[in-house]
Formats: structure tokens, C-alpha cells, sequence
């Protein structure tokens, strides 16, 4: 099985960086509490009091992203049934960081793979609700993630080959699933972009 190791930050980022970034940007939030959440692939992601989360990218790439919500997700809350973290704050680069970054809302729940929701039927409806309002055409300018922005067809063999290293049982059904005549290719009625 192959093992897809974390990259290593291409930038030192840690909780005395986003305190040192506050004091200089965003004064009024420096003495908040701040304490390390999730150090992913491509951010770092910092608790920032109750109410909020700071994040910074750890590389080049997960930069351009970060740009992309800054400018994208300000569009995209006004129109979702839901919340979602479109930046409150956005911090520039400088000598010591050379990204932008983010202070973006504090959403408490719980993790959705981990536990059952309360209502089954009524999550099923809110989600559905909220991927509805998602999935219309992108504007003309909008950025296209030659990565994760892609037909599930050009995921086939990726998840053909991940199956091999899941647990029989739970490989079956999604094997079957996976297997249903071009599920994934299903497409839509057009909608007009907002």
C-alpha cells in the first residue's frame, strides 16, 4: 500500500507566528487565547478565542486557495442556506510570512463521519438543500482546482485502487456502488448563474 506522506511546510507556521501576524494586522484580536486545531496539508488552523479560527497556509499551493476564499466565499454565504467560513478578516503578507491568510467564523459541531446526526431525514434535507444552492454554473472568472474540481470519472482509477486497501466488507458495498452504470456521470438540468 502506498502511503501519501504530509508535505513539509514550505513556511514555519506556528502559534507564535499567527500571534506575531495579529499584533501587527489585527490588533484588537491579538489578546485572544489561541491554540493550534488542525496543522493539514496545506494550512494550519488555529482557535482564536470562542468565536473564531485563524487560518495560514503551510505551502505555494494551498496559498492560491486561500486566495480563493477570500474572494469567493463572501460571494457564496450570501446565497447558502447554511454557514460557511467566509473570511471576517484577511491578513496581508510580510517579511516574516509571505501569504495572505484568514480569520474566518468558529463553527461548533461535531464531526459528521463520527457520529449519527439526531434527525437522519431532516440532515438529509438540509444537506441536499444546501448542495442545490451550491451546484449552479460557476461565473465565467471563477478559479477552476485542476485537482479537486474534476469529473468523478477522472477519479475511477485513484478510488479503483484505494478500494484494494479497504476492509473487505465496507470495499464490497462501495465497490458496488462505485460499479452502478455511470452514476457519476449523471448530469443535472442547466440552471442560470447567479
Amino acid at each position: 500500500m502506498t502511503v501519501n506522506r504530509m508535505p513539509a511546510a514550505e513556511v514555519s507556521v506556528s502559534v507564535e507566528l499567527v500571534r506575531g501576524l495579529l499584533d501587527q494586522q489585527h490588533p484588537d484580536l491579538a489578546d485572544l487565547p489561541i491554540e493550534i486545531l488542525a496543522n493539514g496539508w496545506d494550512n494550519l488552523v488555529c482557535r482564536l478565542g470562542e468565536e473564531l479560527l485563524v487560518r495560514l497556509p503551510r505551502r505555494a499551493v494551498a496559498a492560491e486557495l486561500i486566495a480563493h476564499e477570500q474572494r469567493w466565499l463572501p460571494e457564496l454565504a450570501g446565497r447558502l442556506p447554511l454557514p460557511v467560513p467566509a473570511p471576517l478578516r484577511v491578513g496581508q503578507p510580510t517579511i516574516r510570512y509571505p501569504w495572505s491568510w484568514s480569520v474566518v467564523p468558529f463553527f461548533p459541531g461535531r464531526v459528521a463521519a463520527l457520529s449519527q446526526p439526531d434527525d437522519p431525514w431532516s440532515a438529509a434535507v438540509t444537506l441536499g438543500g444546501f448542495l442545490d444552492a451550491l451546484h449552479i454554473p460557476a461565473p465565467p472568472e471563477a478559479p477552476v482546482n485542476p485537482f479537486r474540481g474534476i469529473p468523478l470519472v477522472g477519479r475511477a482509477p485513484g478510488v479503483l485502487d484505494a478500494l484494494a486497501h479497504v476492509d473487505p466488507a465496507d470495499r464490497d458495498a462501495a465497490l458496488r456502488i462505485w460499479s452502478r452504470p455511470r452514476w457519476w456521470c449523471k448530469r443535472r438540468p442547466s440552471r442560470d448563474p447567479v
